[in-house]
């Protein structure tokens, strides 16, 4: 089945476009799906540093464009940044948007909604910055369960213990932490969607 060449878009945050140059998740799991003869990818990085869901609702004509099979979205972080003044109401409606936009162009476009790590105590952003983090990540699991044709990718429960050795600012995962966290989490949820 290695054969198949399938697209991936992702969209979200700097912990989707990662931009400074190492390895990012997206990378690895292309690199994974082929490595466990699932598929050949491509996927699109459409992360942007700072960009919360209503950024990405301006964003998203880039993953349009693609035409990916699978979308995949990432915004908790940033939606839970106070400054945003993003509410939990507003980060589903702003989602709802984007997953009604990706179907009206392609019906069968398979959307995943992405958590990956919550803010870390003890890193140069304080946790308090993003203190209702953890609602804006439930409501990802909320739409999930209100929409059986969506896709979690749930990396949460790896996260548990995790120290600034794994995200010394409190939000950004270094790559050893990336790569044993969240990499095989996505992999793993993605090879349901396409085997």
């Amino acid at each position: 089945m290695v054969n198949k060449m399938i697209r991936i878009a992702s969209c979200g945050t700097s912990l989707t476009y990662q931009g400074d140059g190492w390895n990012p998740w997206q990378v690895q799991v292309a690199r994974g799906l082929v490595a466990e003869r699932v598929t050949r990818s491509a996927v699109f990085n459409f992360g942007e540093s700072g960009v919360d869901s209503s950024g990405g609702l301006t964003f998203l004509g880039r993953a349009l464009r693609v035409r990916a099979e699978i979308c995949v979205l990432e915004y908790c972080m940033n939606d839970a940044y106070i400054v945003r003044g993003i509410s939990v109401a507003a980060a589903k409606a702003n989602h709802q948007s984007m997953i009604s936009q990706l179907r009206a162009a392609d019906s069968g476009v398979k959307i995943c909604l992405l958590i990956l790590n919550p803010p870390i105590a003890g890193g140069s952003i304080a946790v308090s910055e993003r203190a209702n983090y953890a609602a804006y990540a439930q409501g990802y699991r909320d739409l999930c369960v209100e929409d059986g044709n969506l896709t979690l990718i749930d990396c949460a429960p790896t996260w548990v213990g995790a120290t600034v050795a794994d995200c010394p600012d409190g939000v950004h995962p270094t790559k050893a932490a990336e790569t044993a966290r969240n990499v095989p989490i996505i992999i793993d949820r993605l090879r349901t969607l396409i085997t």
